[in-house]
């Protein structure tokens, strides 16, 4: 233990007699340069700000995280991508009015395809469901594999009453994902309100175990 002291001891000695020595200035050893920014690319106050942002909204700091993003848009209104992230930051905040206003804002073919899912959830929670399912019928057109909206999209169809359709979208889920038990039993709630009992019946005891 004592030996490896007295190793740290010297290395440290010497790094600080590096320091002192006349002559060895702080451009010799490459820091003058980086602090000037002559091998660091400057990053600017706003792109700092943005990364701040984000920062506060990964930690659910929601109200200070729509601050920053403000500021960030105040002076890089061209800044799509910061526009949606404000967006998304008012939906978690439960803000869905001004999230709303922010991605109508946004030209449609500028929107990404997770920036559209997200603002179909905002139409779900105000219970907009004819404009949630058209996003998500599109979405579907492009990604048929992806269960997850389809499985939202049987809902939004159930709960606007178009029972049949809502259907058709639980049987293609099914039909890739036989064994789904959660899946099956909304589907068989979805019969019920259409009132085809018997079949709801059978979809049932199919999710059970004897």
């Amino acid at each position: 233990m004592v030996k490896i002291f007295n190793i740290l001891g010297m290395l440290l000695g010497s790094v600080f007699l590096l320091a002192v020595l006349p002559g060895w200035t702080a451009q010799d050893r490459g820091m003058t340069g980086a602090v000037q920014g002559v091998f660091l690319e400057e990053i600017p106050d706003w792109q700092a700000r943005w990364e701040l942002a984000r920062l506060l909204s990964y930690t659910e700091r929601y109200a200070e995280s729509e601050i920053q993003y403000r500021k960030v848009l105040k002076e890089r209104p061209d800044q799509l991508e910061a526009k949606i992230e404000l967006a998304r930051v008012l939906f978690w905040k439960g803000d869905t009015d001004e999230a709303e206003k922010v991605f109508s804002s946004i030209p449609t073919k500028d929107l990404t395809p997770e920036a559209r899912l997200e603002m179909a959830e905002i139409y779900l929670a105000r219970n907009q469901y004819v404009a949630a399912a058209d996003i998500y019928l599109d979405h579907l057109v492009k990604n048929p594999g992806d269960h997850r909206t389809r499985f939202k999209l049987a809902q939004v169809l159930s709960w606007k009453g178009d029972y049949d359709a809502s259907l058709n979208q639980y049987q293609i889920i099914l039909d890739e994902l036989p064994s789904d038990v959660q899946v099956r039993r909304r589907y068989a709630q979805v019969l019920v309100w259409a009132e085809r009992f018997d079949e709801a019946i059978i979809e049932l005891e199919r999710t059970l175990e004897d």
